[in-house]
């Protein structure tokens, strides 16, 4: 069993008879230990006395509170636009597997995605500070605070902010809305501040050695490249007595298609494999595409492509994009990949296809089933999340999919991947604890600050937006009673309220199942 799982167990097995006994507890309730939902609250009043000195600076916070605002309306803006993309996307989100229900808590250790130290580290100081910063700011609009704390279940989840509810509700709109922007401001200024730090401070004394090899980051089953022992992270450096870079064995002539030794590196050091073919290998068949129609069969090398020989991936692509035209009819010579050896060779004719002004043959192709990077270029995403990006909608794509880069398992780096890289300012095994620690803290004040600016109730952007909404019914509504000018204002807030928590939660369904 996961040790994860093993201690998370036991946390339950504590929690369980703490939280029955806090629940029924009249002194534990005297203590200010208290039920909060399925979650146990710590309040206490120390700590306030840190927040009325925070406060003091007004001028300050009166300036915070409008950057707080203007940062709060932004990311407002950036979840509406993930949330109607990912409505648009639904088709094709239905179409596919989902991620799994344990991805739709945000638990770490439950989700696979955060792991248990890590990810209570960087929960707790993203709802810290954020809870900290609403504090500061009811504080700094003369509004009392009535408790502050921890909350917890199995594993802590933050502190908390207590303000008088009663007095939330008599102050200012700027006020109320000072107040709830800052927990969202703090938290993104707090990713951005750390996301510096972490990429041009920590990892910019990062290098590799083997920066310009060909790595591996996947294996195709039942390819030379699953029965050649080369795994996930491993470094090829020789074909045979060839030294080799990844730039080098894209072009690496392999015709005609043969055995080859081939020297590499893991993190136990450097091995040898032999016998290993090395082509440009068919992993995948499209639906209906002229490969299908021919019968090629997947698992096949491709040996030519109109008497042209495919000597490399690089000559492959130039055949398809120079070398023979689309909608002809060409002989595709292959051999099947069958019990460790490639069978003989037979010959089809393929009627291509056209796709973006190619000819289009429908396979996805690799060299031997082995799918390649270079360290470098970890280390560039890892660094810059617009790595490689040349226009506006490019950066926006590069910048989502780094945001998304912990589902296939980039914090920033991948454990397994570390071993490629070395850094000139600690021990390695210190450097990644502080860079893993690091990127948490950035990666959990992000999604809290953009999942806040939801314009729903009871997320922050909620509330904000609910003010906004009054703002704009007492400019409009002039001669209407109070009363009926609130109706409006709640009408509208619970309208858009029900419309963004269904899409969010329909999008997060269909994402998880």
């Amino acid at each position: 069993m996961n040790i994860t799982y093993v201690v998370l167990l036991i946390l339950l097995l504590i929690y369980i008879p703490f939280y029955l006994y806090v629940r029924s507890s009249p002194a534990m309730k005297e203590r200010g230990i208290v039920k909060y939902g399925p979650c146990v609250m710590f309040k206490t009043k120390h700590g306030i006395r840190f927040l009325d000195k925070a406060a003091r600076y007004k001028r300050f916070w009166k300036a915070f509170g409008t950057l707080s605002k203007v940062l709060a309306f932004f990311l407002m803006i950036v979840i509406l636009f993930i949330i109607v993309i990912d409505l648009l996307l639904l088709p094709l989100m239905m179409d596919s597997s989902g991620i799994g229900i344990e991805y739709a808590l945000a638990l770490p250790g439950i989700n696979p995605m955060l792991p248990l130290v890590y990810g209570v580290i960087g929960l707790v100081v993203a709802v810290a500070i954020h809870e900290i910063a609403h504090g500061i700011q009811t504080r700094a609009n003369d509004m009392d605070v009535e408790s502050v704390g921890i909350l917890y279940a199995v594993v802590p989840l933050g502190a908390f902010v207590e303000p008088n509810e009663e007095q939330i509700q008599k102050c200012s709109r700027k006020a109320r809305s000072d107040m709830f922007a800052a927990g969202i401001a703090v938290n993104i200024i707090a990713a951005l501040v750390i996301f510096l730090v972490m990429t041009m401070g920590m990892m910019g004394s990062v290098s590799s050695n083997v920066g310009d090899r060909a790595a591996v980051m996947n294996v195709s089953a039942d390819s030379p490249a699953d029965d050649s022992g080369m795994g996930f992270s491993s470094v090829m450096l020789k074909i045979g007595s060839d030294e080799i870079t990844y730039d080098e064995l894209m072009e690496y002539d392999l015709s005609p298609l043969a055995p080859h030794s081939v020297v590499y590196m893991t993190s136990d050091g450097p091995k040898q494999a032999d016998n290993v073919y090395l082509g440009v290998f068919i992993d995948g068949i499209a639906k209906g595409s002229p490969a299908e129609k021919a019968g090629i069969p997947k698992n096949s090398f491709l040996i030519s492509v109109d008497g042209h020989d495919v000597s490399s991936i690089e000559e492959f692509k130039r055949i398809m994009q120079e070398k023979v035209a689309p909608g002809a009819s060409v002989p595709v010579v292959y051999s099947q990949y069958i019990g460790g050896v490639p069978a003989p060779e037979e010959t089809v004719t393929v009627k291509l296809d056209e796709r973006d002004g190619n000819a289009f043959l429908g396979v996805t192709y690799s060299l031997s089933g082995f799918s390649f990077t270079t360290p470098d270029t970890v280390l560039q995403m890892a660094k810059n999340p617009f790595h490689g990006a040349d226009s506006i909608s490019d950066m926006a794509y590069s910048a989502l999919s780094y945001i998304g880069r912990p589902f296939s398992g980039y914090s920033p780096v991948p454990q397994e991947l570390q071993w490629w890289y070395h850094s000139s300012f600690m021990s390695d095994g210190a450097f990644w604890i502080v860079v893993q620690t690091m990127f948490w803290i950035f990666w959990l004040n992000l999604v809290l600050a953009v999942t806040n600016a939801l314009p729903a109730v009871p997320f922050d952007g909620g509330y904000l937006f609910r003010d906004g909404v009054g703002a704009i019914v007492d400019r409009t509504h002039k001669d209407a009673a109070p009363e009926r000018r609130e109706k409006i204002t709640d009408t509208v807030t619970r309208a858009v309220s029900y419309i963004m928590l269904c899409a969010f939660f329909l999008i997060m369904v269909v994402m998880v199942i």
